[in-house]
């Protein structure tokens, strides 16, 4: 179900509208493994006509379920816009397609959500990361006072014999 709002009702005065809509009726297509859309989103919203556009403002808010890109923890995401506003234009050439001659806010409502989002989310400020490798060494060159040996893909090359 998409968020409508009659140009009819419109043309009487402003419409005000609250509700909820859920993440597969906004079509939330998150192709990003950080972050799951799982809550519907709450909307309270006013809208008029201002000429040939209609205004619509008001506050949107939702919570996502995230993986921190530093330590990996899921932890939720309250996400609030507020305030949140809109100008979608209902005639010229810019004009957006009704809907039975209705204004349809899912399109603009899906993407200033997914805007709203962080690139990179992280469960606090102050996360660590991944919790750094213990070593049981007791010294910088290990118990035996050897230095530790590194393996990596180019450890292979240290083996080669030139001569």
């Amino acid at each position: 179900m998409a968020l409508l709002i009659s140009i009819a009702a419109l043309e009487r005065g402003s419409v005000t509208l609250s509700g909820e809509l859920t993440p597969d009726e906004l079509g939330f297509d998150l192709r990003d493994p950080c972050f799951e859309a799982h809550q519907p989103l709450r909307y309270e919203l006013t809208a008029q006509i201002m000429g040939p556009e209609v205004f619509v403002e008001g506050a949107l808010s939702t919570v996502f379920r995230c993986q921190c890109v530093r330590c990996l923890a899921a932890f939720d995401l309250p996400m609030e816009i507020k305030p949140w506003a809109c100008l979608i234009p209902i005639l010229g050439e810019d004009a957006l397609p009704l809907v039975n001659e209705s204004v349809d806010l899912t399109p603009q409502i899906r993407e200033d959500s997914l805007l709203a989002l962080p690139q990179h989310p992280l469960c606090g400020p102050e996360c660590p990361g991944p919790p750094k490798p213990r070593s049981d060494s007791s010294g910088p060159d290990g118990p035996s006072g050897q230095k530790p040996r590194i393996t990596t893909a180019w450890s292979v090359l240290d083996t080669l014999n030139l001569e």
